[in-house]
């Protein structure tokens, strides 16, 4: 339920970064429960690897964004142009011809 929900409200990123955040405290936890020692080069290779994780979703939100403020910007620039008469307003002043003259 709780997979479908989130997915479903906040997208997929969101889960992916959700999971990677789970996965980060249990690595933690597992550690501190059952006091394993950490290396350097461990403690190296999970921020490489959660750090790249992390990076990826961001750069997915990131992208997201600007798709959605292009999508706006681009209904503004319609609703501007609607505004303003648009096309009709430019084909009236291109009608030519002696049947499409309104005597101007």
């Amino acid at each position: 339920f709780f997979i479908y929900s989130q997915v479903k409200e906040f997208g997929a990123l969101v889960f992916a970064a959700t999971m990677n955040v789970r996965q980060v405290s249990s690595i933690i936890a597992s550690y501190i429960t059952y006091h394993h020692n950490i290396t350097g080069l461990q403690t190296l290779g999970l921020a490489a690897v959660f750090g790249a994780l992390f990076y990826k979703g961001y750069a997915g939100i990131e992208a997201n964004l600007k798709a959605k403020a292009a999508e706006t910007q681009t209904i503004a620039d319609k609703i501007n142009v609607a505004s303003e008469g648009g096309a009709y307003k430019a084909a009236d002043k291109n009608l030519s011809g002696p049947f499409l003259s309104r005597g101007r």
